[in-house]
């Protein structure tokens, strides 16, 4: 299962991606008008085997590793540029990944070698490459300051804000902070990764 702001997705055993929930901006990938009582099939060919939600856009990963996204693309959320729709889009660059995750209006992708990508809104430094300007391009996070590049073993994106940790146990997070959820002791952004606090 994966769960949007007011929509669902689950993934049956073969790969198909089923949804339902509020469908405004086309994020369920079907032709059912702005609600979905019940569940529809995403219309595509592509054979899943994760899926991510966001509050209007939806990703997926095949069995090759390839990453769709399809939905609400205004801030290049979907990993294309020009507009949304309701049919999966191949996200561009051609990156393979292990796992995908979407926070309300970007997405990040991590890859099998732990190196993470991220697109889409940037106005609090969640894509967490240093600056704040959104882009429909994968890019590259960030090493933190003073710091050689780090390799993620999971990710996980928030509304504005996005967390990974490596494979010693090391929780990095960035993005907007408003509330401390970066946890490292204070309410100040960051546009590049940040360490979390020992509790």
């Amino acid at each position: 299962l994966a769960l949007g702001t007011s929509d669902s997705f689950g993934l049956t055993a073969a790969g198909q991606a089923y949804n339902w929930g509020n469908n405004n901006l086309g994020q369920l990938g079907e032709n059912c008008g702005g609600f979905c009582t019940t569940p529809g099939q995403v219309s595509t060919t592509q054979v899943f085997t994760s899926l991510t939600a966001g509050v209007s856009h939806a990703c997926g990963l095949n069995t090759l590793g390839a990453a769709y996204c399809w939905g609400a693309n205004g801030s290049g959320q979907l990993g294309v540029s020009g507009g949304g729709g309701s049919s999966p889009q191949a996200v561009s660059g051609g990156l393979v990944f292990a796992q995908i995750t979407a926070g309300d209006n970007h997405t990040c992708g991590l890859t099998t070698a732990g190196a993470l990508y991220c697109w889409g809104a940037n106005s609090f430094g969640q894509l967490g490459n240093g600056g704040t300007t959104s882009t429909s391009t994968p890019t590259l996070i960030s090493p933190p300051a003073g710091s050689v590049a780090i390799t993620f073993t999971s990710v996980g994106a928030g509304s504005a804000h996005t967390c990974g940790i490596t494979a010693l146990g090391i929780i990095y997070c960035w993005g907007g902070n408003g509330s401390g959820q970066l946890g490292t002791g204070n309410t100040n952004g960051s546009m590049t990764p940040l360490v979390v606090s020992s509790p």
